[in-house]
């Protein structure tokens, strides 16, 4: 018998039948207090709760595909522009070992990707394996304003992203970000660059 195409039949036949061991199964693994948040929106549309939930389950993951390729884009193009302003002011590639004025968060996030390298990594194509295990957020930190850099203790000072690392070429990451930015009559900034960044990664 053929299947129905329309996005109704599509939905509803990916929702177990009440009562079947499946949904029992479902339902036992999540909790009331979980599904209670999609109950208002059920009842407008007069469908179980649990139907929306796994809805919501099927729209999250089909995202996490586009969000995969907007990280690795990202991080491609931040390390692109990271390791020019390194090359510029300290003759090598490897900004992360260049003497940039990174912040304590970010120089333990490095510390602890280098922490998860092999040997065998570290000594070849050190700077790839690097940077792959450098997290999202490492690269959504960068474009925020900078934390704390303690030098001697007690001393301590802030770094600076905005004059240190936007303004010396990680803008240049978001290639058509000023156009974009005019188009929506917005000002092309560090922190609307990092508001696209996050709602990109965030998708509601």
């Amino acid at each position: 018998m053929s299947r129905q195409s329309n996005s109704t039949t599509d939905f509803l036949s990916r929702t177990p039948r009440k009562g079947s061991p499946r949904e029992k199964a479902l339902r036992a693994c999540i909790t009331d207090e979980r599904l209670a948040t999609y109950n208002y929106e059920a009842q407008r549309r007069s469908c179980p709760a649990l139907e929306l939930y796994l809805w919501d389950h099927d729209m999250a993951s089909a995202c996490m595909g586009d969000i995969a390729i907007l990280e690795v884009a990202l991080r491609n193009r931040m390390d692109r522009q990271l390791s020019l302003l390194a090359l510029e002011q300290n003759g090598t590639e490897d900004w992360y070992m260049a003497g940039l004025q990174f912040d304590d968060r970010t120089q333990y996030q490095i510390r602890e990707a280098w922490n998860h390298l092999t040997p065998h990594q570290r000594k070849n194509h050190t700077h790839g394996h690097l940077i792959a295990s450098l997290t999202f957020g490492f690269w959504r930190n960068l474009l925020e304003d900078g934390g704390t850099i303690h030098t001697k203790w007690p001393d301590q000072r802030r770094a600076d992203y905005e004059n240190d690392l936007w303004r010396k070429g990680l803008d240049k990451t978001f290639s058509n970000g000023r156009q974009y930015a005019r188009a929506v009559e917005e000002r092309w900034t560090r922190k609307y660059a990092l508001d696209i960044v996050k709602n990109s990664a965030c998708p509601a």
